[in-house]
């Protein structure tokens, strides 16, 4: 008997999966809370609260199906709500995917290559990512290395506890994750190539099987159908450009610094590539058939059915790499038996030594890559999860009476309130994109009699790609500060009409003229924001771009505080100003916490981009380079 056939007679991978089981539970609980949970997060936590009817019915509002959210709410009944502990569910699920992963490959390429699957997913990084996540995508990779294993199982021998366990993952798969059904599609198609005799039998039986789970999933199938309606549509990308982050993504996680070379990734390619070239060689496939398609094919099919669902729906973007987990399981199967192909060469040649030592080679050339990706997940800010936990404990410090938190995105309600539950949050306009008036009935009456208002932007670009939310808010309040945390961008606006003054006969070189101004009265104490309108009209066209700074001058001539930007938002740049044009510009200064009480004078002009600032005249005569708005007075209440 061949060499496959002495390995399938073996049961498991034995002291290596073990080993891998250890360091993959390390893995994947090491730091585990050390992040901040994030938007997606946090409604995984939100949803998975209250009664099951309630999660059903919020799940129905979601974009995905509802078993993750009650697995999660069973789970946190018991563990507790903390980040660790609704981490820990993903955790323990990527241990059984560990195991799952290694006895699939186990039943393709043999006992050896099983081994080294283990291995390989326990210290893969997109599987340690994602198994550090509160959301489902673990888990759908547990169900296609499951629902394959049953399936390979009772291709074998089709008895009733395989059929069993065929049903229940195929149906847990179908309520976890729309793309899981790419693997009974690939399980379709190794049946077809598998046209060997009796096959048209065996068909039947699990079309049969299938549309028991189909009647299982039936319940789910209106929300289902309504929920894809729903996806986002990204932009199309080039189709060599998803398949190359694709590939970066299974061969080294999505962590793989951008500065690490491409040809990291020809390691695990070579691996995949040998593990097809050599499948059916390392072990064939076991049915009543002897023409059966070999485990290469099988796990050829399993690995390129997802991607190909995606890539087909038009649903590929960065952020959705995580549905790949699903082809996770046949790549590190594929990539196994390549490895375990370059182990039977060196043995070959060399004997068991020969083979140990090529092997260790190999798995030596691996850690490179995949270590600098793990360390990367850890430790690279880069690569963090979005702050919401500073962010809101950050802001639990600063806020006063009288202020207002706008969460420009729904779900982030969900993640900030799981750190803050009685923060000021505000109304938001909840359509996409939303329309003038609902934006004005929205946010006027809740920024009414406010002081500052601090707001969290977050995929606004696709909510409203027009920015009108931002754009009212930069026609109504003043803009003091903006930061990005991660891909949050956080802003500071204060609030509360400034008292109109008389234009003060200022001009900005040849073609700025101010028309009048306004600005907050003092006093003003640390952290208020000074609130600043200027009309500017313009007298000839600009061919520069010029920025509008505004400081808050200490004793000794330097910047307090300041504001620097584009005029209106960075919407109107001067060179886009036509003459006769009037425009009303409004500008907020941020006043630092540890300010001193004191007169602070506060100064504005223009600056190029080169650095150079414009000359300011004052009934026509030179005065500088900044023109002095006036003074304020700083208190210690």
């Amino acid at each position: 008997m061949g060499r496959g056939g002495q390995a399938g007679r073996r049961k498991g991978p034995g002291w290596i999966g073990l080993a891998a089981l250890l360091l993959g539970m390390g893995l994947r609980f090491y730091r585990l809370e050390a992040q901040s949970l994030w938007y997606d997060e946090g409604t995984s936590a939100r949803l998975s609260e209250g009664p099951l009817r309630h999660i059903l019915e919020s799940a129905a509002q979601d974009i995905h199906p509802p078993l993750y959210y009650v697995g999660l709410h069973g789970w946190t009944a018991l563990a507790g709500r903390s980040e660790f502990s609704l981490r820990a569910f993903s955790a323990l699920t990527g241990v059984l995917l560990i195991a799952a992963v290694g006895n699939l490959t186990t039943r393709l390429f043999g006992r050896e290559a099983g081994g080294i699957a283990t291995l390989l997913i326990a210290a893969h990084p997109l599987a340690v990512y994602y198994a550090q996540e509160v959301r489902m995508y673990t888990l759908l990779g547990l169900w296609a290395a499951l629902h394959s294993l049953f399936w390979l199982a009772w291709r074998q021998r089709p008895r009733p506890a395989r059929a069993l366990g065929l049903l229940l993952t195929g149906a847990a798969g179908w309520y976890t994750h729309y793309v899981f059904p790419a693997i009974p599609t690939a399980h379709f198609l190794g049946m077809l190539i598998d046209r060997g005799h009796g096959w048209s039998r065996r068909l039947i039986r699990w079309l049969g099987l299938q549309a028991w789970i189909g009647l299982a999933v039936l319940p789910w199938a209106p929300v289902a159908i309504a929920q894809l309606r729903q996806w986002p549509a990204p932009a199309p990308v080039p189709l060599s450009e998803a398949l190359r982050a694709i590939l970066r993504a299974l061969g080294a996680g999505i962590t793989l610094p951008p500065e690490v070379p491409a040809m990291t990734l020809a390691l695990p390619l070579i691996g995949v590539g040998m593990g097809l070239m050599q499948g059916s060689a390392a072990r064939p496939f076991r049915s009543p058939s002897a023409s059966n398609p070999a485990g290469s094919w099988i796990a050829l099919l399993l690995m390129a059915s997802p991607i190909g669902l995606v890539l087909g729906r038009g649903a590929y973007r960065e952020a959705n790499l995580k549905f790949f987990m699903a082809a996770l399981p046949a790549f590190v199967a594929l990539w196994a038996a390549g490895l375990e192909g370059i182990r039977w060469i060196f043995r070959k040649h060399g004997g068991l030594w020969g083979g140990r030592l090529g092997l260790a080679f190999a798995l030596g050339l691996m850690l490179g890559p995949v270590g600098i990706s793990l360390r990367a997940l850890y430790f690279d800010p880069r690569f963090a999860r979005d702050d919401y936990r500073g962010l809101a404990r950050m802001l639990a410090t600063i806020v006063r009476p009288g202020d207002g938190i706008l969460l420009y995105a729904p779900g982030q309600i969900d993640v900030f309130t799981y750190y803050w539950p009685e923060a000021p949050l505000l109304p938001a306009p909840m359509r996409r994109p939303p329309p003038p008036e609902e934006i004005q009935e929205t946010l006027a009456p809740a920024l009414r009699g406010r002081d500052r208002l601090f707001v969290l932007w977050y995929g606004e670009r696709e909510a409203d790609p027009e920015g009108r939310v931002e754009a009212w808010l930069d026609a109504h309040a003043f803009r003091a500060e903006e930061r990005w945390v991660g891909r949050i961008r956080f802003a500071v606006y204060g609030l509360g009409e400034p008292p109109p003054r008389p234009a003060p006969w200022i001009r900005f070189g040849e073609a700025i003229r101010v028309d009048g101004y306004g600005m907050t009265a003092s006093p003003l104490r640390p952290g208020d924001v000074l609130n600043l309108i200027v009309r500017w009209r313009v007298l000839a066209p600009i061919p520069v771009s010029y920025k509008v700074f505004i400081h808050v001058r200490d004793p000794e001539g330097r910047p307090a505080a300041q504001t620097d930007r584009e005029p209106m938002g960075w919407r109107r740049p001067t060179t886009t100003w036509r003459p006769g044009e009037v425009l009303e510009d409004r500008y907020g200064v941020w006043l630092p916490a540890t300010l001193a009480p004191g007169r602070y004078p506060i100064t504005i002009g223009f600056y190029g981009p080169d650095g150079r600032r414009l000359p300011v005249f004052h009934n026509g005569q030179p005065a500088g380079e900044m023109w002095e708005v006036g003074t304020i007075e700083v208190h210690v209440r």
